[in-house]
Protein backbone atom coordinates (compact mmCIF):
# COMPACT_ATOMS: atom_id res chain seq x y z
CA UNK A 1 0.00 0.00 0.00
CA UNK A 2 1.31 3.55 -1.26
CA UNK A 3 0.27 6.50 0.00
CA UNK A 4 0.10 9.17 -2.90
CA UNK A 5 -0.34 13.19 -3.31
CA UNK A 6 -2.70 14.31 -6.16
CA UNK A 7 -3.12 17.57 -7.24
CA UNK A 8 -6.48 19.59 -8.44
CA UNK A 9 -5.70 23.15 -9.07
CA UNK A 10 -4.52 24.60 -5.72
CA UNK A 11 -5.73 21.70 -3.66
CA UNK A 12 -3.66 18.54 -2.95
CA UNK A 13 -5.99 15.21 -2.09
CA UNK A 14 -3.93 12.56 -0.11
CA UNK A 15 -5.00 8.71 -1.75
CA UNK A 16 -3.78 5.12 -0.94
CA UNK A 17 -2.70 3.07 -4.16
CA UNK A 18 -2.89 -0.44 -3.41
CA UNK A 19 -2.67 -3.32 -6.20
CA UNK A 20 -3.51 -0.86 -9.21
CA UNK A 21 -6.37 0.39 -6.64
CA UNK A 22 -6.64 3.94 -6.15
CA UNK A 23 -8.51 5.36 -3.35
CA UNK A 24 -9.26 8.97 -2.27
CA UNK A 25 -11.73 11.74 -1.20
CA UNK A 26 -14.78 11.58 -3.44
CA UNK A 27 -14.34 15.79 -4.46
CA UNK A 28 -12.41 14.77 -7.32
CA UNK A 29 -15.21 14.23 -9.48
CA UNK A 30 -17.02 11.30 -11.21
CA UNK A 31 -15.50 11.71 -14.39
CA UNK A 32 -11.84 11.12 -14.32
CA UNK A 33 -10.57 9.57 -17.69
CA UNK A 34 -6.70 9.98 -16.38
CA UNK A 35 -5.09 10.71 -12.94
CA UNK A 36 -1.24 12.46 -12.20
CA UNK A 37 0.87 11.65 -9.11
CA UNK A 38 4.27 10.34 -9.04
CA UNK A 39 5.08 12.45 -12.01
CA UNK A 40 3.20 10.25 -13.77
CA UNK A 41 -0.48 10.13 -15.55
CA UNK A 42 -2.09 6.75 -15.72
CA UNK A 43 -5.44 5.70 -17.36
CA UNK A 44 -8.65 5.43 -15.21
CA UNK A 45 -10.06 2.03 -16.24
CA UNK A 46 -13.21 2.17 -13.82
CA UNK A 47 -14.43 4.22 -11.13
CA UNK A 48 -16.18 3.10 -8.07
CA UNK A 49 -18.02 5.41 -5.84
CA UNK A 50 -18.69 4.54 -2.34
CA UNK A 51 -21.44 6.70 -0.91
CA UNK A 52 -21.02 5.96 2.81
CA UNK A 53 -17.71 6.47 2.99
CA UNK A 54 -17.46 9.09 0.25
CA UNK A 55 -14.41 8.00 -1.46
CA UNK A 56 -13.74 7.27 -4.96
CA UNK A 57 -12.28 4.19 -6.32
CA UNK A 58 -10.09 3.95 -9.38
CA UNK A 59 -8.87 1.49 -11.12
CA UNK A 60 -5.63 2.27 -12.52
CA UNK A 61 -3.71 0.96 -15.98
CA UNK A 62 -0.94 0.27 -13.90
CA UNK A 63 2.15 -0.98 -16.26
CA UNK A 64 3.92 -4.08 -15.01
CA UNK A 65 7.17 -4.04 -13.43
CA UNK A 66 5.32 -1.16 -10.72
CA UNK A 67 5.05 -3.45 -8.14
CA UNK A 68 1.29 -2.28 -7.82
CA UNK A 69 -0.30 -3.74 -10.20
CA UNK A 70 -3.20 -6.01 -9.24
CA UNK A 71 -2.72 -9.62 -8.88
CA UNK A 72 -5.47 -11.22 -10.71
CA UNK A 73 -4.66 -14.79 -9.39
CA UNK A 74 -7.02 -15.70 -6.88
CA UNK A 75 -5.14 -16.79 -4.05
CA UNK A 76 -8.08 -17.97 -2.24
CA UNK A 77 -8.43 -22.05 -1.08
CA UNK A 78 -4.81 -22.24 -2.02
CA UNK A 79 -3.74 -23.90 1.23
Amino acid sequence: MKTVEIKKGKDTLLGTLHKGVLSLPNSIGKSVSEISFDKKTYKVLESRIDDRDDLIYLTLDVPDGTGEKANEQSTEGNT
